[in-house]
């Protein structure tokens, strides 16, 4: 049996197990506390900031708590480890857990890596997994969180990229997917398939180019695009609208044909020009045009997610200008004005360039989770944990660090202990000006009325 069968049998079984679309997956709400669980690929990852994006601009009404609990290298059993100081203290509502990429032990696949005994070191591995996701939904559950299990991101095995394929890897992966969809009914939580369509898309695009990747070069850590497809699955489980707005004229009648989430005012339609205000209830989101192409040709994510649209109807043939605010923002012809723009897609408009600042606090948060708080929890879990060593312990941690250093020959780790020794200390600090930056991004997402004026070049 071929690798590529394996594949094909592990979707189908995991398919057969529970279909992500039976699961219900909540959507964040005004007052929740989200908590996305996971390692390297949720700790410097981007898939819950495209997500944040989107509730940002989308839902402004909505005032939610976020926390990265993700632990670059960590497993499920490492999770359960962390639970008390890392999870469980911000009393999340809602916790994502996508883990099982360090689970399956990668380094015990390959090719060449046959027989009996690798065969028992992937089904101790397995066992692993599904034994402490057990016991973290477990914990969960006892503190009233709601799950949404999100099935491990893919590892590519089938690209043609000049990087090391533990071949493999990926059919485990497949198996702690099916795993998350046993879970899923006995927990009452939400399944999010990322695993079978990131596999889709990558074999839909090495039909093409065999050496195309949805993951990153290293086979296992998704670029921005593979970030991009990850949030779509979760904000399609979500059931999250496409409609920005919908506003439609009948210029012929000077009057409001449509509008759907936003409110048309002071509308007039004579001499060939047509002008109104209008107060959207929401934003375009912010997704610049060379990136929505490089996605939309993965995942239908505009057509899906955003629709901020604008018909007019009754116009005399010819191409009109499209000025918002006293700016001109696109010219459409009459046709397609009639059909319907939408004005998502355009960077000239002052709402596009709102949400465009929305994001600039919620990137700064992403970096000092990924760079500083992140670093800082992973050395805690991690080396500090197995030795036993109490965090702000100062002597005890510089001798841990020493004699791993010496041990590693100043390998991999150095960085991550240098962070932890210049910013522990600070961590309340660090901590609040995380906090203050997503409480920034409020104050910035709220829409305001604009003034629409389209008329004839």
């Amino acid at each position: 049996m071929n690798g590529k069968t394996i594949l094909l049998l592990g979707i189908l079984a995991f398919g057969g197990v529970l279909r992500a679309e039976d699961a219900v997956v909540p959507q964040f709400q005004n007052g929740d506390v989200v908590c996305f669980i996971g390692d390297s690929i949720t700790h410097a990852g981007q898939y819950h900031v495209i997500t944040l994006f989107y509730y940002l601009t989308r839902f402004t009404d909505r005032k939610f708590e976020v926390y990265n609990c993700g632990c670059s290298g960590d497993y499920a059993g490492g999770a359960l480890k962390r639970y008390d100081w890392d999870i469980q203290v911000h009393k999340p509502t809602i916790a994502t857990i996508m883990l099982g990429m360090n689970d399956v032990g990668r380094n015990n696949y390959g090719k060449d890596k046959t027989g009996k005994d690798y065969e028992n070191k992937h089904k101790w591995a397995l066992a692993g997994y599904a034994k402490n996701m057990q016991a973290l939904s477990e914990k969960l559950t006892a503190d009233k969180c709601k799950i949404i299990y999100l099935t491990p991101s893919i590892y590519d095995q089938t690209s043609t990229i000049p990087a090391q394929n533990d071949f493999g890897v990926n059919d485990a992966l497949g198996l702690c997917a099916q795993e998350c969809a046993k879970l899923t009914p006995k927990f009452g939580g939400g399944l999010v398939d990322f695993y079978s369509l990131m596999n889709k898309v990558n074999q839909e695009q090495q039909k093409a180019n065999p050496a195309f990747t949805i993951t990153g070069r290293d086979r296992v850590h998704p670029e921005r695009e593979g970030h991009y497809v990850m949030a779509y699955a979760l904000l399609k489980a979500q059931k999250c609208p496409a409609i920005v707005s919908d506003m439609a004229i009948d210029a012929a009648k000077a009057t409001v044909a449509r509008q759907d989430n936003c409110e048309i005012t002071d509308l007039k339609a004579e001499n060939g020009v047509v002008t109104f205000t209008c107060k959207e209830n929401a934003l375009p989101f912010p997704i610049d045009n060379a990136m929505a192409k490089k996605v939309d040709a993965l995942v239908p994510f505009t057509e899906t997610f955003n629709r901020e649209m604008l018909t007019v109807t009754g116009l005399s043939a010819g191409t009109y200008k499209i000025v918002i605010d006293g700016q001109e923002a696109m010219s459409a012809s009459a046709e397609d004005l009639g059909k319907g723009i939408n004005l998502a897609t355009c960077q000239k408009t002052p709402q596009w360039g709102q949400a465009l600042g929305v994001t600039d606090p919620v990137w700064k948060m992403f970096f000092l989770w990924s760079n500083k708080l992140r670093a800082i929890a992973c050395v805690r879990a991690g080396i500090l944990g197995r030795g036993n060593v109490k965090p702000g312990d100062t002597e005890a941690e510089m001798k841990v660090f020493k004699d791993d250093r010496e041990k590693e020959k100043g390998k991999t780790s150095n960085g991550a202990y240098d962070t932890y020794m210049k910013y522990a200390a600070d961590l309340p600090k660090l901590e609040k000006e995380v906090t203050d930056l997503w409480q920034s991004a409020y104050t910035r997402n709220q829409p305001k009325p604009h003034k629409y004026e389209i008329r004839t070049k």
